[in-house]
């Protein structure tokens, strides 16, 4: 850890922040992998609420080990859960993920959509990213990460040109930067929010939270898994946050990952 401006910013956040998910938060100037980090902590035992944070990463992922670049002026965090859920249930905490960072946007007066599986937009493009990665010991959750990335005061400029196509932030949408500490708190009290719905077992609020947020349900959609391709409407998700496909035969199929493209809005 250095003796950064951003990492002492981050230690006087981690000493007045009162809330009541975050147990320590670490802060770097610069990290391979936020979500690296923390699983070396979580193996060595760290608690539940452990926060990583990094103003930039150097091999920041997305999902199938896509690299998540990051500039300078997003924010990369991520956090250490140890769900005591059953297994089948740790499918929601994407949606956890993704209704906290959905709604601190939406809070900032933007109109925050989730694209399933992990993906929030604004206005058609991607503005923040999620990936979670978890550990199982006999058919039990030992520990969850999950990794946010959120272009919130990014320079478009700083991204590769295909990925700055299809990508926006919260500053480029507003006009002007935004409050990082501000920012980081919203999103901590909303993923606190969230994830004590999941602990308490209330998946039905956190999939109804989920659909009136959702980009692609009702939409014609093709998803290629490691698989295969499918193509249909997203019609449903189930008890478990797995999207329910019909198809054009009428056959309706759960699909638990895969890469969501838009084929019509109808």
């Amino acid at each position: 850890m250095s003796g950064s401006v951003f990492v002492k910013k981050i230690t006087e956040f981690s000493n007045t922040y009162h809330g009541p998910f975050v147990t320590k938060i670490y802060a770097f100037d610069e990290i391979s992998s936020t979500n690296a980090k923390l699983r070396s902590l979580a193996i060595q035992g760290a608690d539940e609420g452990t926060v990583v944070i990094a103003q930039t990463q150097r091999k920041g992922r997305g999902r199938f080990d896509r690299v998540w670049q990051s500039p300078k002026g997003g924010v990369y965090l991520s956090l250490l859960l140890r769900p005591k859920a059953p297994l089948e249930k740790t499918s929601l905490l994407t949606y956890v993920a993704a209704l906290a960072v959905t709604h601190t946007i939406r809070s900032f007066n933007l109109p925050a959509r989730i694209k399933w599986p992990n993906d929030v937009l604004v206005h058609q493009k991607k503005i923040a990213g999620i990936l979670l990665e978890s550990e199982t010991r006999d058919a039990h959750v030992s520990y969850v990460i999950v990794g946010i990335g959120v272009n919130l005061n990014t320079n478009l400029a700083h991204l590769k040109a295909d990925v700055r196509t299809n990508a926006t932030s919260v500053q480029q949408e507003h006009g002007f930067p935004i409050d990082y500490d501000e920012f980081l708190t919203t999103f901590l009290h909303q993923f606190d929010h969230f994830y004590r719905l999941f602990s308490l077992g209330r998946s039905d609020q956190i999939i109804d939270a989920w659909k009136q947020q959702s980009d692609t349900l009702g939409k014609r959609i093709k998803i290629q898994t490691m698989n295969d391709m499918i193509q249909g409407t997203a019609v449903d998700v189930d008890e478990s946050g797995f999207l329910l496909l019909k198809t054009a035969e009428g056959t309706t199929v759960r699909v638990t990952s895969g890469d969501c493209t838009v084929i019509d809005e109808s």
